[in-house]
């Protein structure tokens, strides 16, 4: 009986990482051999290498249309597997682990997952601090250094700056625009509001590459040329954030209890004034959740910005990107100490998040 009642989760398992697997861009592109070609690494070549949009764009729809085939599938299947079942609470439905076997098979699940996570990051910080002679601080320091330039642009510690001024700026435009939205899907019900979370999502489904791609052919003419504009990177920020605002935010609007809001009424409280008191601290903590998400987000988007970025206006990974197709070993150990930084912004990021958000539901 475990098995079939496992299914609907095995499945959205299984389409979250197919999902994320098959509109996958910096991993391949890095890690990838010159002649490993997927979708997304095409869509970029075809664009910013042979400048053949016509192929890039025929290449983008046939993306998406995996994609949504994808999820239309990964919907049908839930329907079909789901099982309607009696709920308990959690305390009454957990099984300890009694036995030395079970709590072995637990240990070593948990071990080699906290393994294969951890040993990564480790391996990051340990190399941005080796240097020729042993371990040191000169990869830092060539970060900060005044005369040091990134592919001959900027200097490296400028991206930093840009990641946090393209974030605040992500945190501000997607938390208000998120919020919005978020509080229209959880107020009203039907096919209006479902169609506009929807709506939403649809980034979400669709690769950073296609969306930095659509910008660069959407926006190109005046007045609405801002293929120069640095303001371009925000707005696709805000775009590719969106949908985790909105999946964070809802939840949290839509556990407020309507009993509440009838209780500051009949004490008198007016319409303004129960939203203010009621509605108005959840929101507020919504809003944070969301803000937390929308910088996390913008921080590490690589794929639309490498199409829209200026050379001289890179961002973190933008610059992780570069220092990595630059030789010498001091080059490499900067691209560890700037992975490192913004493995420490985003991580700072997440735990805020958890703080701000407490045992609310969210959607992540």
């Amino acid at each position: 009986m475990t098995l079939p009642l496992l299914w609907p989760a095995i499945a959205s398992a299984a389409a979250i990482v197919f999902l994320f697997t098959f509109t996958s861009f910096g991993v391949i592109l890095l890690l990838g051999s010159p002649g490993t070609a997927t979708l997304e690494v095409e869509i970029y070549r075809t664009t910013a290498l042979l400048l053949d949009l016509p192929v890039a764009a025929a290449l983008a729809l046939l993306q998406m249309a995996s994609v949504l085939s994808l999820l239309l599938l990964y919907g049908r299947l839930q329907d079909r597997l789901t099982i309607e079942q009696r709920l308990r609470p959690a305390a009454d439905a957990t099984r300890p682990v009694a036995d030395r076997g079970s709590r072995l098979v637990v240990g070593a699940t948990l071990g080699s997952m906290g393994l294969l996570l951890a040993l990564p990051l480790f391996v990051l910080v340990e190399r941005s601090f080796a240097s020729g002679d042993g371990h040191g601080l000169a990869a830092y320091r060539a970060l900060f250094q005044a005369g040091g330039r990134l592919g001959a642009f900027v200097p490296p510690v400028e991206a930093i700056g840009n990641s946090l001024l393209f974030g605040g700026l992500t945190v501000i435009l997607a938390s208000l625009l998120g919020l919005m939205a978020a509080t229209v899907i959880a107020y009203r019900r039907g096919w209006s509001s479902r169609g506009l979370d929807a709506l939403l999502m649809l980034p979400l489904g669709t690769s950073a590459v296609t969306l930095g791609f659509g910008f660069i052919v959407a926006l190109d003419e005046p007045p609405l040329d801002l293929r120069t504009s640095p303001l371009l990177i925000p707005i696709a920020h805000t775009l590719v954030a969106m949908p985790f605002v909105v999946r964070a935010t809802v939840p949290l609007i839509r556990s407020i209890q309507p009993r509440l809001r009838e209780a500051a009424a009949v004490l008198g409280a007016s319409p303004r004034r129960t939203w203010l008191a009621v509605d108005g601290p959840v929101i507020a903590r919504a809003a944070l959740v969301g803000g937390g998400f929308a910088f996390a987000v913008s921080l590490g988007e690589f794929g639309a910005t490498l199409f829209i970025a200026r050379p001289d206006v890179p961002t973190v990974p933008i610059a992780i990107f570069r220092l990595l197709g630059q030789p010498g070993s001091l080059n490499f150990a900067q691209a560890m100490a700037m992975s490192t930084i913004l493995m420490l912004l985003t991580a700072a990021a997440v735990l805020l998040i958890e703080r701000w958000r407490g045992d609310a539901p969210t959607a992540f």
